[in-house]
């Protein structure tokens, strides 16, 4: 991390979106809704196969219906490909396919994802260094998303305040190439002052308001 060394805990490295998709609910439903708010009719988007950007489509399709608006959705995560397909059209990106974050990753996903153009894409993080480097656990998660960002018009953070406490090993976007970090309102004063100099737009979620 920036200006020292922090110990990799074994939570950093074996991710299971089982468990992961289990904590912090509130927090992550409530960034989700926000989320929803930069949505348009028309919109091609991307959305990863981090927990929090489940939570983001769980709420997407009520927030679709209740508008009258149509989504067309690329991801690479099984989990969002069934909740999202009877309700508007979805592209699954195909590759290896990982047990453990219910997805598909390697070489056939980059390809597929460097032919296409997005309006916006929708990225979580499993960690953020020094309030400017966000984090995943894995070099081939930390690859999809880089190119997602690279085609996209507009990139949205969506990242719970308990990943500012820690950090994974592979840096994959910093801060000011962010154009939306959407959180809750538990991010500490320092580190939100930090966001705010560097990314886009930093929107705090009320949890529970």
């Amino acid at each position: 991390v920036h200006g020292g060394i922090q110990r990799l805990g074994s939570g950093l490295t074996d991710y299971s979106f089982e468990h992961v998709a289990q904590t912090n609910l509130e927090k992550k439903t409530a960034i989700a809704r926000e989320a929803c708010k930069l949505l348009k009719d028309g919109d091609i988007i991307f959305c990863d196969s981090g927990t929090t950007i489940r939570c983001f489509c769980v709420e997407m399709v009520e927030y679709i219906r209740q508008n009258n608006i149509h989504i067309k959705v690329y991801t690479n995560s099984i989990a969002n490909l069934e909740l999202l397909a009877p309700y508007m059209q979805v592209w699954l990106i195909g590759g290896q396919y990982r047990a453990n974050r219910k997805d598909f990753c390697g070489y056939l996903s980059d390809k597929s994802l460097e032919g296409l153009i997005f309006d916006k894409c929708f990225v979580g993080a499993d960690g953020c260094a020094d309030g400017r480097q966000f984090t995943t656990t894995d070099f081939e998660t930390a690859s999809m998303n880089e190119i997602a960002i690279h085609n996209s018009r507009c990139t949205i953070m969506l990242t719970d305040s308990s990943k500012f406490s820690t950090s994974s090993h592979v840096a994959y976007v910093t801060a000011d190439k962010l154009h939306f970090v959407i959180t809750d309102d538990g991010v500490e004063p320092e580190i939100l002052k930090k966001l705010q100099d560097f990314a886009g737009r930093v929107v705090c979620a009320e949890v529970n308001p």
